[in-house]
């Protein structure tokens, strides 16, 4: 083990409250303690975060710092793996708070605020190189990637934009046990004998998270691309039709649980009908969804064509915006597969988890989604 040889940030994330889970503590700055500083490990994030520019241009005054309540791990695989974990735990959750106290997000209420990845932006700065002042900047990503400049964080010239796509950057609460599920299950996924489910559920962490960029040059027709792979990740099948079945399974877990009410899946939701090849064959609402969503993918990937982005079918919960319904239902999937991995307080809201507490403890079993050997 090694102690404390990094610094770990979240320049864009604004916390309304501290946030611990697994061997981390997500720790909003207090920028008037910043703004007089009483250490050199102050001053040197005082001046790491004068470097980074918000959404309007200026100085960062505070952000989130990440503090390891465990004895930090070895370079190596382990210890990256744990940092993916972390970005990933913290970008569901910073996206999952859109949606408030329930899995709905309030598309279409004035005061929705829009949250996107770039608000989980992650920073790591090696301690021995910032508290010594030095600062690289690098341009690019995988197919080219160069450095552009550099100074110490002390220097006026040497600054971060923000990311292109960082529209606002509100205060938000994250969910701790959501934040600590997806840690424990994204650490297990990265481990070298991960089972299977644990796999498909990083995977979907991965997409559902690349479909929240707000870059200019990401696009609907991507983004739709990127949720169907997600929701295919997720059901373990490659086909449509065996995904129905697969993903009709996940939803019926949480028949007859607590918070069932809070998912878009009903069983007694009417049926519809497609017709393909001349052949016509009848569909839960869900599955004549993902028919849609399927569909539309293929449209786009082998048509190159605008999806048409309603789906129209009367009666159904899964009506309405391609987008809105593709991203609730991938958000949906992931906290039932945690549940079934062991987290069920995952897949609950704030108050079906206050319902439950008070619950147990009259001593009344409420049934929550049971674990699962998939």
């Amino acid at each position: 083990m090694t102690d404390r040889p990094s610094i770990y940030l979240f320049p864009y994330l604004r916390l309304r409250e501290e946030v611990h889970f697994g061997p981390w503590v997500l720790q909003p700055l207090d920028s008037r303690k910043l703004a007089e500083p009483f250490d050199d490990f102050g001053r040197t994030l005082k001046a790491l975060l004068s470097c980074f520019r918000d959404e309007a241009g200026q100085a960062l005054t505070t952000a989130t710092l990440v503090q390891r309540t465990e004895p930090e791990l070895d370079h190596g695989e382990p210890r990256e793996n744990e940092l993916s974990a972390l970005q990933a735990a913290v970008l569901f959750a910073v996206t999952d708070a859109n949606a408030g106290h329930g899995n709905e997000i309030p598309w279409d209420a004035p005061t929705l605020n829009v949250v996107t990845a770039e608000v989980a932006t992650f920073f790591v700065g090696e301690l021995t190189a910032l508290e010594n002042g030095t600062f690289v900047r690098t341009k690019g990503g995988t197919l080219n990637r160069r450095i552009i400049g550099g100074g110490t964080v002390h220097d006026d010239f040497v600054f971060v934009p923000a990311p292109e796509g960082l529209v606002t950057i509100p205060d938000l609460s994250l969910d701790g046990q959501l934040l600590d599920a997806v840690h424990r299950v994204s650490v297990e996924a990265l481990s070298d004998d991960s089972a299977k489910t644990t796999r498909e559920v990083w995977a979907a962490l991965h997409w559902h998270g690349r479909a929240w960029e707000n870059s200019p040059l990401h696009t609907m027709p991507d983004i739709l691309v990127q949720l169907k792979t997600a929701i295919e990740a997720l059901s373990g099948k490659s086909g449509t039709a065996s995904g129905i079945t697969a993903l009709e399974e996940i939803y019926r877990s949480a028949t007859g649980t607590i918070g069932a009410d809070e998912f878009l899946w009903r069983e007694s939701a009417p049926r519809f009908s497609r017709e393909f090849n001349g052949k016509t064959k009848m569909y839960s609402a869900f599955g004549h969804w993902y028919w849609y969503l399927a569909d539309t993918r293929n449209a786009i990937v082998h048509d190159t064509e605008s999806p048409v982005m309603e789906h129209d079918a009367a009666g159904s919960p899964f009506q309405g915006n391609l987008f809105r319904i593709a991203e609730r239902v991938t958000r949906e999937f992931i906290k039932i597969r945690l549940a079934q991995l062991g987290y069920p307080e995952a897949a609950l809201s704030p108050s079906s988890r206050k319902h439950l507490s008070i619950a147990q403890g009259l001593g009344k079993q409420i049934s929550t989604i049971s674990p699962s050997h998939a």
